[in-house]
């Protein structure tokens, strides 16, 4: 994938963030149809610049309908912390690149943070609109020489319903890599996913199944540091979730409701301390956990 400027339209810039950069345009051409502006966002990184394409601002779209088609508050303490991850350590071996998959990817703003960093990324959301947005931004920020690329659809309730989950296209793919070393969940916690809460549960220890699987044939296994400076067990995808308080969305007994299923499941939720996330000031009601396997 090549990398695309997109800094000379001509747009209006918004400079009063940092290290974000707001960018609209406007097309002439486009201005009779209800789509007349477009939006984009810049966002530095350690790993560089990031320039994702926002979508076209109209009445007729709404965030209740295309939840992916938003820039949500933990797309970016994901980035950020990721980025800080992968920051501090050297890698230049190609055994070192990690398997990173994206479930709920939306923009694609992590997804865009790991393939900077040369890692393998497998982007999915379930928004065939979202899906348009996530490849053009994905095609734009990433250059030759950065790791396997790829986009698919995943709706996670239909997935966990497959007689055969190996033969999804996601799945097929992470058997090459030995599975996922890197699970990404990024603001997929709320009312309106509420239905398939159990599905992810089920899609996640599925995951977890295949790397077992898999990891069998490996002889040494990727150190993968957990927030405690703990490793990973080879035996375990690293899981992270982004997750914002949203009152006028999410009661806490809804909280409650989401974190019982996951102990329930044999897994817990691990607290990643604000002070390792870069910028988390910003982002006061996001809250970022590693779930884990409790055994």
């Amino acid at each position: 994938m090549r990398s695309t400027g997109y800094d000379n339209r001509g747009g209006e810039k918004d400079t009063s963030m940092r290290p974000e950069t707001t960018y609209s345009w406007v097309n002439p051409k486009l201005q009779t149809s209800g789509f007349e502006r477009r939006e984009y966002k810049r966002i530095q990184f350690g790993c560089g610049s990031i320039l994702l394409h926002k979508g076209m601002a109209s009445s007729r779209v709404t965030s209740l309908q295309h939840t992916g088609l938003s820039l949500w508050s933990a797309a970016y303490v994901m980035s950020y912390y990721i980025d800080d991850m992968w920051s501090h350590e050297i890698r230049t071996k190609e055994s070192t690149k990690w398997t990173v998959l994206d479930l709920g990817a939306g923009l694609g703003l992590c997804s865009a943070v790991a393939a900077k960093h040369g890692m393998n990324v497998i982007s999915t959301d379930s928004d065939s609109q979202a899906l348009v947005l996530l490849e053009e931004n994905l095609r734009r920020n990433c250059d030759e020489g950065n790791g396997d690329i790829s986009i698919h659809v995943l709706d996670w309730i239909s997935v966990t319903e497959q007689d055969d989950i190996t033969t999804n296209p996601v799945f097929e793919e992470l058997e090459k890599y030995g599975g996922s070393d890197l699970v990404i969940l990024s603001d997929v916690i709320y009312s309106a996913t509420k239905p398939a809460w159990n599905a992810l549960i089920v899609l996640l220890q599925k995951l977890r199944s295949q790397r077992m699987r898999l990891q069998c044939n490996y002889t040494a296994a990727l150190e993968r540091k957990r927030c405690d400076s703990t490793e990973t067990p080879a035996s375990d995808p690293l899981v992270l979730l982004g997750y914002t308080q949203r009152r006028r969305d999410m009661s806490p007994q809804d909280e409650a409701e989401f974190f019982t299923l996951v102990r329930k499941a044999g897994m817990k939720a691990v607290l990643v301390p604000p002070d390792r996330i870069p910028h988390g000031e910003t982002y006061m009601l996001t809250t970022l956990f590693e779930i884990r396997w409790a055994n």
